[in-house]
């Protein structure tokens, strides 16, 4: 009885040969075997040479000695880029750190959506930056980040052999915005100014004395307040959650940015009764209305609903603009760490305590603004300091 041999080809075996009628060099490996119809699986690189063949082989074999290789070149960008998001990332995530994501992931679909994951290289990736991100740095740096996560994701289940946003070049990163401090003038400017919203005035002065974040400022409640003792709690962030085509990003209560974003401030006098002056406007406006959305909520839009905070930033550039000010919203956080430096009382720990910042270093590198009367207070110092270091003698 003779046994019946094994006709099949190794997992893996590959080959060589010329094209007669193309004149053309194919390098082919056998990356396994279909299971509904038994039929070998293929996969072929066309080349010039014999030569460079043998090295499209080499690299052939080596792709598929991975077994979800195969399972990548089913997958597209678009696809995995996808999966990996609803998987793995957004249950962990912020919804407004979601829409940051979905924003970053839409770069790499539009551009390579339809490649096979198994086929990414850096190159691919790095062209996005380079056609798209030239000029924005910290979308570029953001765009690698999410890519590094969603790629690396892929490598530990072994789809892709190696990680092909590790090394991405980020662009030339251009010097920060010079940081313009409002004066006097500015923030009174700012108070009167006409605006859409009937609590302005207030979003401002609060925003003057304490230096949150908008959607901390946006998502204060009267039960965070304690105008009696001047202390306000931050325990709350509106946030804009994922925008759908045709609509509003929609508006959501979260947690506050970080563990250190949960914090009890003390608030002036001056402002506790600037505050307690405006909750009596806003109960009279409730009753006007008849429904108000969010009873408990500082400040709103009209009949009680949340603020957009993405609205709101755009009317504040558009006011603010029209008024000739430099400064930003987000600079009046800054404006906060600067008089907070500037009055000698405070070090970078309680700057970092007043703002909310996770670490120390974030309050060094960004909040902290050397200006001239800094600079020339400097500059005296060394004057009167330059006899402990040598003996200056008169000039002849």
């Amino acid at each position: 009885m003779t046994t019946k041999k094994n006709t099949r080809r190794p997992y893996g075996d590959g080959s060589i040969y010329r094209d007669g009628r193309t004149n053309r060099w194919i390098a082919q490996v056998n990356v396994g075997y279909d299971g509904k119809t038994g039929r070998m699986i293929k996969r072929t690189r066309t080349c010039r040479t014999q030569k460079e063949a043998r090295a499209a082989l080499e690299a052939l074999a080596l792709k598929y000695a991975n077994p979800g290789a195969l399972k990548a070149d089913h997958l597209t960008v678009k696809n995995w880029l996808s999966n990996w998001f609803e998987v793995y990332s957004r249950p962990q995530i912020r919804e407004d750190t979601a829409a940051s994501y979905l924003h970053m992931i839409n770069y790499a679909t539009e551009a390579i959506g339809n490649m096979p994951l198994g086929d990414v290289t850096p190159f691919a990736l790095q062209l996005i930056i380079n056609r798209q991100m030239q000029e924005h740095y910290r979308t570029a740096q953001y765009f690698r980040t999410v890519m590094r996560m969603a790629f690396k994701r892929a490598v530990k289940l072994k789809l892709i052999p190696d990680n092909p946003a590790m090394d991405l070049e980020l662009p030339k990163r251009k010097p920060k915005k010079p940081f313009v401090r409002p004066t006097r003038e500015d923030r009174e400017a700012l108070l009167a100014a006409q605006s859409p919203y009937y609590c302005w005035r207030y979003i401002l002065l609060t925003e003057f004395f304490t230096g949150l974040r908008r959607g901390e400022l946006l998502g204060l409640h009267w039960s965070d307040i304690d105008l009696a003792a001047g202390k306000l709690r931050v325990s709350h962030a509106l946030a804009n959650g994922i925008k759908k085509a045709g609509e509003d990003a929609p508006v959501y209560l979260a947690e506050p940015k970080t563990a250190k974003s949960k914090r009890e401030l003390f608030i002036p006098a001056a402002l506790c009764q600037e505050l307690a002056s405006y909750k009596a406007q806003q109960a009279a406006l409730r009753l006007q209305s008849g429904s108000w959305e969010h009873p408990d909520l500082v400040f709103t839009g009209k009949n009680g609903h949340y603020i957009n905070p993405a609205k709101f930033s755009s009317d504040f550039c558009n006011i603010r603009r029209k008024l000739g000010i430099k400064t930003t919203f987000h600079m009046l956080r800054h404006d906060m760490a600067s008089r907070m430096k500037a009055s000698g009382k405070f070090d970078f720990k309680d700057i970092q305590e007043q703002l909310g910042h996770s670490t120390i270093q974030i309050t060094m590198d960004i909040y902290t603004h050397i200006d001239e009367e800094a600079k020339a207070a400097v500059s005296n110092w060394l004057d009167g300091d330059a006899g402990n270091i040598i003996s200056l003698k008169k000039a002849r």
